[in-house]
């Protein structure tokens, strides 16, 4: 697995809130909260999300890739957050950022990252 950490992303954009990483069996690299912000779930709940979440949004979402082309990320609207999911080498980076945050910025966000970490 990449030698990717948590504080790498976070250099990304100033926004990004919390960050995971796992393989592509589910192992959790990490999953950790921005240093100052308040965490909106559990601890237990994000590691819980990132052994099977990341695998199976995006694996339901590429079903139609025969027909659209590879899934590039996925993007998840919550009430309080914006969630970006995407595959990273061999195995998946989930985050989350302000809601406030601009379509722009996440696209953004995955450009850099996929700049980064193929």
């Amino acid at each position: 697995m990449t030698e990717i950490t948590p504080e790498d992303i976070f250099k990304i954009h100033s926004k990004i809130r919390w960050v995971g990483l796992a393989s592509e069996r589910g192992d959790v690299v990490f999953a950790k909260q921005r240093d100052g912000l308040k965490s909106l779930s559990p601890e237990d709940a994000e590691y819980s999300f990132m052994q099977m979440g990341p695998l199976l949004v995006t694996s339901i979402c590429e079903r139609m890739s025969p027909w659209t082309g590879a899934v590039g990320s996925v993007v998840v609207n919550y009430e309080k957050v914006t969630s970006l999911i995407m595959r990273v080498k061999d195995g998946y980076l989930a985050l989350t950022v302000d809601k406030e945050q601009t379509p722009e910025n996440i696209l953004e966000i995955a450009k850099s990252i996929k700049k980064w970490a193929p």
